[in-house]
């Protein structure tokens, strides 16, 4: 049981990381473009993170599994923030990476 809650832990742990890392990536490139601030929302999608985690800590402490439906709410919160953050500051990159006419 306690192995299912470190699995857990670093598994947000690892998306929390990678959050921090696109936040810095896409204030420096935002502010190369002149895009505002969405990058703030990867701050946003950590502090919902969090929350999981410590939600996660509490239903795992308690034995209370009838509420893992908050945990899971959080994760998918905090995930979709993520991703729109990141549609605002990297979309542009479909185009770069789409193969033009088998060149």
């Amino acid at each position: 049981m306690i192995l299912d809650f470190g699995l857990f832990f670093i598994g947000i742990f690892g998306l929390i990381v990678f959050y921090i890392i696109l936040a810095h990536l896409s204030a420096r490139m935002g502010a190369g473009l002149g895009v505002p601030g969405y990058y703030l929302l990867y701050f946003i999608a950590i502090l919902v993170l969090i929350l999981a985690i410590l939600a996660g800590w509490s239903i795992y402490l308690k034995g209370n599994y009838g509420h893992v439906y908050i945990l899971f709410s959080l994760l998918i919160i905090g995930n979709i923030i993520a991703i729109a953050a990141s549609y605002k500051y990297w979309w542009w990159l479909k185009n770069e990476l789409r193969v033009k006419g088998g060149k």
